[in-house]
């Protein structure tokens, strides 16, 4: 198995770009990462065909996790056989969406995910509701929040999610997305 630099080269060098990106979205949304875990970092792309270049490569660098079907299109999850480095930490799975009918500005890394874990006995909305007043990002104009719970088949825990971006995403088009969960819990149970 070879790693992830020598198969994509292309996307290793969008990756430095793409940490600065997400550390500049992090910093506006008072987010400290090295206080939560980076569950996976994910890419876009626009072309089917593309996808499957790149899904092709990120094979050849670890093992598919899963590929399941989410929102209408078959979303991979990627495990690197050797993690790569990002913001402090060591990160092991990729996300892979094949494309549905948006457009992207741009076909790179798009976001992170990170993992605030429900408290004991909380709900949905509980959990909702404290990220919401913990950060307070909802009153930042700058930033976008998308909170939404994708359904997947075969899931059995709570996926819900919170998506904060830039309003403005023409000079940084990245995302910070907020789970309870880290995928892989999601997907061992």
């Amino acid at each position: 198995m070879t790693n992830f630099n020598e198969n994509l080269t292309v996307l290793q060098v969008e990756l430095i770009d793409f940490e600065e990106k997400i550390q500049a979205l992090a910093s506006e949304m008072k987010l400290d990462l090295r206080d939560y875990e980076i569950d996976h970092l994910a890419l876009r792309v626009n072309s089917e065909q593309n996808a499957k270049i790149w899904l092709t490569h990120l094979s050849k660098c670890g093992r598919i996790l899963s590929d399941n079907i989410v929102n209408g299109r078959p979303i991979y999850l990627i495990q690197l056989e050797k993690p790569i480095s990002f913001a402090g930490q060591f990160v092991d799975i990729i996300e892979l969406p094949f494309p549905k009918n948006k457009q992207y500005p741009q076909e790179t890394w798009e976001h992170i995910e990170i993992v605030i874990p429900f408290f004991p006995d909380e709900s949905v909305e509980a959990w909702i509701e404290r990220i919401n007043q913990q950060f307070l990002w909802q009153h930042l104009t700058q930033l976008t929040i998308k909170v939404s719970e994708p359904k997947v088949e075969g899931e059995h825990l709570p996926n819900p999610s919170i998506a904060v971006s830039f309003a403005d995403k023409r000079e940084n088009h990245t995302c910070i997305k907020v789970h309870p969960y880290s995928i892989k819990k999601i997907l061992e149970v």
